[in-house]
């Protein structure tokens, strides 16, 4: 049983911690996934949760990978009171209410202070999410008041070069040739999905190009639902990779 199972059948039996702590380079990842699992498994929603701020019962503080100008500095206290107002009012569409903090490694003494109150005493059902993506070191006072879930580190990893490689000998492919190198080779294909989001993450384009990515993402999340072909979502990527990583790699 993964971390996510535990986590989820921790939630069926009611028994979530109010404060979390995720470190791991896919804490972002795991703690959607997560959210979006609750809310469908335990609450039992219908509808899929494609991107974190679109719930009204989700907080979200901190960068997201579309975010089109994203800020590195510590968050303020104004952001720390946006997020402890959240939790005072009785959730809209569910029984548990859920905070995301992205990054951390931004939250400083004067922030983490003001959230005291906020993670011993917990309001109603629920639960803040704190990333530490980077696996840096936080505040004692931060550190001390969460359980901490360590996600394993990922083995499967390729460097720059490897990922241009990747991308002049897959953009000159037909989808036949593709799916015979790639889809049998060392690399599964949640491993290419988390390393073209991890490219994405670091592009600077439009909205346009990010609406595509949101449409992309949502787009494999019916097909599990559905339980299509693994072929079917072989070649979904390899629709994506042509129309919208090889041109602006190849240009």
């Amino acid at each position: 049983m993964n971390l996510h199972e535990i986590l989820l059948n921790h939630a069926k039996k009611d028994q979530l911690a109010h404060f979390y702590i995720v470190e791991g380079r896919g804490a972002l990842a795991f703690t959607h996934h997560f959210i979006r699992d609750y809310y469908q498994k335990v609450e039992g929603h219908k509808q899929s949760l494609i991107n974190l701020m679109d719930h009204p019962d989700v907080y979200v503080l901190g960068n997201l990978p579309e975010t089109e100008k994203p800020e590195y500095k510590d968050f303020n206290v104004d952001e720390a009171g946006k997020l402890s107002r959240f939790f005072e009012f009785r959730p809209v569409q569910s029984k548990r209410k859920f905070a995301v903090i992205t990054e951390g490694d931004r939250v400083n003494k004067t922030v983490a202070n003001k959230w005291l109150k906020l993670l011993e005493e917990p309001t109603g059902e629920s639960t803040i999410f704190l990333l530490n993506t980077l696996e840096q070191k936080l505040l004692p006072t931060i550190h001390s008041r969460a359980l901490h879930i360590r996600l394993p580190r990922v083995k499967e990893e390729i460097d720059s070069t490897d990922w241009n490689q990747f991308l002049a000998e897959a953009s000159k492919m037909p989808l036949s040739q593709f799916l015979e190198t790639y889809s049998r080779g060392k690399y599964s294909l949640d491993f290419w999905i988390h390393e073209v989001l991890r490219w994405e993450s670091m592009q600077t384009d439009s909205a346009k190009s990010k609406n595509a990515l949101v449409n992309w993402i949502k787009n494999f999340e019916e097909m599990d639902t559905f339980n299509q072909p693994h072929a079917t979502k072989w070649a979904l990527f390899y629709s994506y990779l042509g129309q919208h990583v090889f041109p602006r790699t190849t240009r």
